[in-house]
């Protein structure tokens, strides 16, 4: 679902280096898997990374499917999976090659969460895309949480606005993450064309044929980093 081949080339090099593991899941997944989402059932994990949020997720009862589109991931978070003993029943891994439709039938999914990874369509017109295929593959009255870079973001300040929430990142020396983060090799940077919500309502009007519950954000600042993300909690209507 990423129309960009460029990002797709950056993401799959810049997390094969399978250096920087997340031992702990998303502390705000943690939060709205008891707040939002409630009832265990089948979940979406899409664009899992490292896998620590599949992992949380199948110890609070959820079956998780989870798809990225580096198959290094895959492997490493069926390796990771084994390792934290991981009921295998529990978990399913896919690789995809983010430009395909997703391989699930209409109607598959309780709940769909996406930490992360709109930003990485590049422009709005892919991101709705990329939404509507989710919501294809929940069920009616499901839950969806998505993420995805904000106004505010490291990123998204060190970006050159190119108009309609589109932006051009290229990393370089001095915007290159601090030491002890996801640093990449001094000698390979990286550039990326973000999806960047102008506002909370051009967010909330990427989900047709759900009820946005709620926009709202999470953000750290510290570090020389500002982690600034949106996130929308939607219910998909009943048919």
């Amino acid at each position: 679902m990423i129309g960009n081949k460029v990002n797709i080339n950056t993401y799959k090099k810049r997390w094969s280096i399978l250096k920087n593991d997340h031992a702990y899941p998303n502390t705000n997944l943690v939060r709205l898997e008891k707040w939002f989402l409630k009832i265990p059932g089948r979940v979406l994990d899409h664009g899992c990374g490292y896998g620590e949020n599949l992992i949380f997720l199948t110890t609070k009862g959820y079956n998780v499917t989870a798809v990225d589109i580096s198959e290094d991931l895959i492997e490493f978070v069926k390796i990771k999976c084994k390792l934290n003993k991981v009921p295998p029943t529990l978990f399913n891994l896919i690789a995809i090659t983010g430009e395909e439709s997703l391989p699930f039938e209409d109607k598959s999914f309780d709940h769909i969460i996406s930490l992360g990874v709109l930003h990485l369509m590049g422009d709005k017109k892919t991101a709705y895309k990329c939404i509507q295929e989710l919501i294809r593959c929940l069920k009616p009255r499901g839950k969806i949480i998505v993420s995805t870079q904000g106004k505010g973001n490291s990123h998204v300040n060190d970006a050159k606005p190119l108009g309609n929430e589109s932006y051009f990142y290229e990393e370089t020396k001095s915007n290159s993450s601090f030491d002890g983060t996801e640093k990449n090799s001094k000698d390979s940077y990286h550039k990326l064309a973000l999806y960047i919500p102008d506002d909370d309502e051009s967010f909330a009007s990427l989900f047709d044929g759900c009820k946005v519950d709620e926009v709202g954000s999470w953000d750290n600042d510290y570090c020389g980093i500002k982690g600034k993300h949106l996130v929308a909690l939607a219910t998909k209507k009943h048919e």
